[in-house]
């Protein structure tokens, strides 16, 4: 494993790591606000014996810089972090994995650079809140966590996830890996978070509005989401597989937020399927 310090345009310094044969092709994993880059640590020790892995810790979380305020967070700032990274590591074509907040910033760089992108994999991707009541409902749930953060710190943090329905199977399922979670999280950095909540999540657009946008990116995508997973990921998928060209939406029953940890083997599974369909030049709509 090799890591790597690459220093944004406004000056944050991202901690990057990376693992497999530099000839390979290389796909940049990017986390979810709940975990960190150890969130990829399964999918590393598989996918690095054939592919070139990269993986950062988003700004915000350690050991990557934490600015101290919210503007220099955001989803823009997000996107050209990702875009930063594969810049420095050399990447002129890239496989793109996303979890959670992680699958949108990756959704914007691939709307970005569209013609980078050997294939997008997006996992509990969720839509921003539509209307006045869903906005305000949405807003109402980000300030009762902000509030957690604030009382009870890492403490507070936990307590959320380890309250949120979708993530009950992960604790059924994957006992040792979801009390490796906590620990991570539990020692996050809470004005991070913080910060991360009042911007990436408190702005988060709406894909409805990204239609246009999302329809000319011509990689084959995967998304892939737990049937058990939050409200808003769950009305995402049909929202995606409508507007991207070649697609395939698996859902999986009896999994919440975290597939890639509940079930590792199968997502595995799904990225080698979806990653032949790139080399092959297949489009997955025709073949479901």
């Amino acid at each position: 494993m090799k890591r790597h310090s690459v220093e944004t345009i406004d000056g944050i310094a991202l901690c990057v790591e990376e693992a497999g044969p530099e000839d390979c092709e290389a796909i940049i994993f990017a986390h979810e606000f709940g975990g960190d880059m150890g969130t990829w640590d399964g999918a590393f020790a598989s996918l690095s014996q054939s592919f070139r892995c990269i993986r950062y810790a988003a700004r915000g979380f350690h050991p990557s810089d934490v600015p101290d305020d919210t503007p220099a967070y955001g989803q823009a700032r997000s996107t050209r972090d990702l875009l930063a990274v594969a810049e420095a590591m050399g990447l002129r074509q890239l496989h793109l994995v996303g979890c959670s907040m992680g699958s949108f910033t990756a959704l914007m760089t691939a709307i970005e650079r569209p013609n980078a992108i050997l294939s997008l994999t997006l996992i509990g991707c969720s839509t921003g809140p539509q209307g006045v009541e869903g906005i305000q409902a949405y807003r109402d749930a980000l300030r009762r966590e902000i509030a957690l953060l604030d009382d009870k710190a890492g403490d507070g943090a936990v307590d959320w996830f380890a309250n949120d329905s979708a993530y009950i199977r992960m604790i059924e399922k994957q006992p040792e890996i979801w009390r490796t979670y906590l620990d991570r999280l539990k020692s996050q950095s809470v004005a991070g978070a913080r910060a991360v909540l009042n911007s990436v999540h408190w702005n988060r657009q709406a894909l409805t509005e990204l239609r246009e946008s999302i329809q000319k990116i011509p990689a084959p995508v995967l998304v892939l989401y737990g049937e058990e997973d939050h409200p808003l990921v769950l009305q995402t998928a049909p929202i995606l597989q409508e507007c991207f060209p070649n697609v395939r939406v698996r859902a999986v029953t009896g999994t919440g937020h975290l597939v890639h940890l509940e079930e590792p083997e199968l997502f595995l599974d799904a990225f080698g399927q979806l990653t032949k369909a790139a080399r092959d030049g297949r489009n997955l709509k025709g073949a479901q």
